[in-house]
């Protein structure tokens, strides 16, 4: 493969997997009746952990910490989530679920059980695997700086 083949390869593969993260970003915000699946992204988080702290859910949700903040911010205004002060290290703030948000996380999950969706995931576990191996790959390449 020349390196304008590689170039384009490159440039495909950016652009389909922004857009496969987009479309499934939109299938789920249309199924959850959201206008983004942050707060899905983050109760998924928050309930599988014992309590998680901002940058622990920067790495989990993939947000950038601003708007994570706002979001967690608008959750705890919306009773989903609350923030404790971690009892090992009192410079630390976790986020835990409400029982609402506890609630909310199972209405979204069976919303998207009936919708369809996890059958799409299901199908396409192969797919995740390769996927996850691509961007372990990616992650390992270190790329010279111009």
């Amino acid at each position: 493969m020349d390196d304008s083949t590689a170039l384009a390869a490159l440039d495909d593969l950016a652009r389909l997997v922004r857009r496969a993260s987009q479309e499934l970003d939109r299938a789920i915000a249309t199924c959850l009746g959201e206008s983004a699946v942050g707060r899905w992204h983050v109760l998924n988080a928050v309930t599988t952990a014992e309590g998680l702290s901002m940058s622990q859910l920067v790495d989990a949700t993939l947000l950038n910490s601003a708007t994570l903040t706002r979001l967690i911010d608008a959750m705890i205004a919306d009773n989903l989530v609350h923030r404790k002060v971690d009892d090992t290290d009192r410079r630390r703030v976790l986020v835990f679920p409400t029982r609402r948000g506890l609630l909310t996380r199972k209405v979204m999950s069976e919303a998207l059980t009936t919708s369809g969706l996890t059958e799409v995931a299901s199908a396409a576990a192969g797919t995740t695997k390769s996927l996850a191996a691509l961007v372990d790959r990616i992650a390992a390449t270190d790329p010279v700086p111009l």
